[in-house]
């Protein structure tokens, strides 16, 4: 049964991060009172530039224009550097729609390059909406998007 969601747009590869359960902190210049199940819309805008360049090569053949997954949004909480240090480790091997990557795993799921730039700025903070019960839709659902807003509603099954 179709329903209507709000969805968080998230311009790529960060979108098919998160779709495919890597990625389960997106990190905001700001909080969330919002909770409960959203969808991920992957935004048609230009996907983002990261320091690592396994992404940096697919970034252009990931998916735009589409909600890729349904999530629940459970908090959203403030995060310094140095609370990102304790989540460096070792990249594992991400599938992104048929393409190949490495980026830590879970919550963080962004590139190792892009956390350790990110930990090693003593100035940099931010806050991490946490998700959970990631589930990536069988098939995207296309929408249309007529401003620069963050959310957008999109009837989703």
């Amino acid at each position: 049964m179709p329903r209507v969601l709000d969805c968080l747009i998230v311009r790529q590869p960060y979108a098919s991060l998160i779709a495919v359960g890597f990625k389960r902190w997106e990190f905001r210049s700001y909080e969330t009172k919002k909770a409960g199940e959203i969808g991920i819309a992957a935004s048609n805008a230009e996907p983002l530039l990261t320091k690592n360049d396994e992404l940096n090569r697919i970034r252009y053949l990931l998916p735009s224009g589409v909600v890729l997954a349904t999530a629940k949004l459970v908090t959203s909480f403030y995060l310094t550097a140095d609370d990102l240090k304790q989540y460096l480790g070792e990249p594992v091997e991400v599938n992104l729609h048929g393409q190949v990557a490495k980026t830590l795993g879970e919550p963080i799921g962004e590139p190792i390059e892009d956390v350790k730039y990110a930990s090693d700025n003593s100035k940099w903070n931010s806050f991490a909406w946490m998700l959970e019960d990631v589930k990536p839709l069988e098939k995207p659902v296309p929408f249309a998007r007529d401003s620069q807003s963050t959310w957008i509603s999109v009837e989703v099954p």
